[in-house]
């Protein structure tokens, strides 16, 4: 399988903190097999919602280091944010009861093509339009998404 891996916020962020040990490790294992593999798919919406998380939410880093950390997975920011995924997220929302935030990233993985929507926020296994959610934190997870 190499299909494209759209990365929810979740990922990024346990991959920077010290507290979740385990979940820290997945996350940092699986984002380097995707980005290598260049599976790897985030849109902005991810950017700036890890950003905010690190840098304001948790107080994980410094804003310079939230920085620089993203910067190295600008390669992967290739979807689209913009008003298709406006108006798909909209109907997302309404067909499956998603929250907003959830509902606009999965309209972006939509659109980009991804199969997987990788996240722990919405129901493993769960099939939303042309995406599958997969929690990565599952023993599973590194057969499904073929990340080895």
């Amino acid at each position: 399988m190499t299909d494209r891996l759209f990365f929810d916020t979740n990922l990024l962020v346990y991959a920077m903190d010290p507290a979740a040990a385990d979940r820290r490790a997945t996350s940092v294992r699986l984002i380097k097999l995707a980005f290598g593999q260049r599976r790897l798919v985030i849109s902005p919406q991810i950017l700036n919602e890890c950003y905010a998380v690190l840098v304001h939410k948790r107080k994980l880093v410094t804003p310079s280091a939230a920085a620089a950390y993203l910067a190295t997975l600008y390669p992967a920011c290739t979807a689209a944010l913009d008003t298709q995924t406006h108006r798909t997220a909209i109907a997302m929302e309404m067909q499956y009861r998603l929250s907003w935030w959830d509902s606009l990233a999965i309209a972006s993985a939509i659109q980009a093509g991804c199969k997987s929507f990788v996240s722990e926020d919405l129901s493993d296994g769960q099939i939303l339009d042309t995406v599958r959610v997969i929690n990565p934190f599952t023993p599973h997870a590194s057969a499904t998404l073929a990340l080895t």
